[in-house]
């Protein structure tokens, strides 16, 4: 491997004490070193040369990009300074000072390897950035392009704002800083330095061609930064990259896939005979709730692929998946859930995105049938869109609490509201545009008591012989038999879709 020459000095023993002069560049790689041979020989660029001040030539050219070692020291250095790098060691036996950079590039090479060795064998990231902390005296983690992470060195594993999460994805407390900082740099190419976490860290993105897919993070805390550590971690991101892409090619989310199955469904396409026989297989027995959890415009920068992953940690075994670029489903195995009402078990659960992330969520009823999950999802549709509508404190919304504001007005279509009452509830709405006692409000109220006026009476606060006024007048303007069921049942429909029309408007009902 070749090396920058901060690598071959910040790994070199501490007692050689190696002073720097000259012409330093971090772009310059260099080979092992040579044993400079003497004879006026030139120093060629890109070549690391080792010798002893006595044998420094007069006149010999200097490339520049070339790197000279010298054990001991010499005024014939000056010249070669300007034109080259030169590392002086003041007192140290010649070839001790040789085999002390030799082994700088022996241990560079054996990371390597091990590193090659690890990929070749398992892909394990985890064990790559743990067998990198040998070089860059820190902890390690890497996360992919939804922010999950890859792996985590040993010494990350014991960080406290790490070790908090569940091991697939950084914790939320986590995550708000991370994202504050990092998502500024997602294309930055070079390694770059940032503090998050409250460490200064060290970060080499992950691309795959142009796009985003990761990152590599130094969190400084054991040792101090080294100029060399770039290169190191640049490195290690390059082999990274290549278990990540090897990781792409076997994850198994394309068609025939459970998952991809169910997102099909979903959406409305229809499944080959190998997808509905994994739904079948996979499904059987067991039952779910389908969720649609929305990004409030608070959190629109906020990574759908983060949430997913937090949302798969947070129901085991559910299927999840990102949806219309804002917002997640996820189809909630319901015998995975811990004890307890499962409405309150996920109201509780997912708490952390209603709660401290801002955003809305609908829930839909029961599904024993995940051929079925379209129309489930429609359930949960309903539940977050007509929540969200209303402006309610609370932000999990169960279908059924909206059922049968969405029937009524569905039943509408596009004819307006107005079109569907009779004239004589149109009298009613004209006289209460004029009048402070409410015909409607009445009506709505006495309808809804069963039309027991004792009851209704009491509601309206109002006596009961006034109640009895009222409704006489109602009675002669509306012209309609209430004694009919369907007469009833139709102005019921009517009074509660004008309800939720003035609700929705910030009227509140009539």
């Amino acid at each position: 491997m070749r090396l920058t020459i901060s690598a071959i000095i910040d790994n070199l023993p501490a007692h050689l004490a190696p002073q720097v002069v000259g012409v330093q560049s971090e772009q310059v790689l260099l080979g092992r070193p040579e044993l400079y041979e003497g004879r006026e020989r030139s120093f060629l660029s890109g070549h690391l040369y080792v010798l002893h001040a006595e044998r420094l030539p007069m006149h010999a050219h200097a490339e520049r990009g070339a790197a000279i070692i010298c054990v001991g020291s010499s005024p014939r250095l000056r010249r070669l300074e300007e034109r080259c790098c030169v590392v002086t060691i003041s007192s140290a036996d010649f070839f001790a000072a040789f085999n002390a950079v030799q082994h700088v590039f022996d241990a560079f090479d054996s990371w390597e390897d091990d590193l090659r060795h690890i990929l070749d064998v398992e892909g394990d990231v985890s064990r790559m950035l743990t067998r990198s902390e040998d070089l860059l005296g820190n902890a390690l983690l890497a996360i992919d392009g939804d922010f999950k992470i890859l792996g985590l060195s040993r010494l990350a594993q014991q960080n406290a704002n790490l070790a908090a999460g569940d091991s697939t994805s950084l914790p939320l407390a986590t995550f708000d800083q991370f994202l504050g900082q990092h998502a500024l740099s997602t294309e930055a190419t070079e390694p770059f330095v940032i503090d998050i976490l409250g460490q200064r860290t060290l970060n080499c993105n992950l691309h795959r061609g142009s796009s985003y897919c990761g990152c590599v993070t130094l969190i400084y805390g054991q040792r101090e930064e080294r100029p060399s550590d770039k290169l190191v971690l640049k490195k290690l991101a390059q082999i990274v990259q290549q278990a990540l892409d090897g990781l792409a090619s076997t994850r198994p989310n394309g068609p025939g896939s459970l998952r991809q199955a169910v997102q099909d469904l979903v959406d409305g396409l229809p499944l080959d005979q190998v997808s509905k026989a994994a739904v079948d297989s996979a499904t059987a027995d067991r039952s779910f709730v389908c969720m649609r959890l929305k990004m409030s415009s608070r959190m629109a920068t906020l990574p759908l692929g983060y949430v997913r992953n937090m949302v798969e940690s947070t129901f085991p075994a559910s299927l999840v998946f990102e949806h219309h670029d804002n917002s997640v489903i996820a189809f909630i195995d319901l015998d995975r859930l811990p004890q307890g009402e499962p409405t309150m078990v996920i109201r509780e659960a997912v708490s952390p995105f209603t709660s401290g992330m801002d955003m809305r969520a609908g829930l839909s009823d029961r599904i024993g049938d995940l051929m079925q999950a379209r129309l489930y999802y429609l359930q949960a549709n309903i539940a977050l869109e007509n929540g969200s509508l209303l402006g309610l404190s609370e932000r999990l919304h169960q279908f059924q609490d909206f059922a049968l504001q969405d029937m009524v007005i569905s039943a509408l279509g596009e004819i307006p509201l107005e079109l569907w009452c009779p004239e004589g509830l149109r009298r009613l709405i004209d006289h209460d545009r004029t009048s402070s006692t409410s015909y409607v409000q009445t009506l709505r109220v006495y309808l809804a008591c069963n039309m027991g006026a004792t009851q209704a009476a009491a509601k309206l606060y109002v006596h009961r012989s006034t109640l009895l006024e009222r409704l006489s007048r109602i009675h002669r303007e509306l012209g309609l038999d209430l004694n009919d069921p369907d007469e009833r049942l139709r102005l019921e429909l009517l009074l509660k879709a004008m309800e939720v029309r003035d609700t929705l408007m910030g009227n509140g009902p009539i």
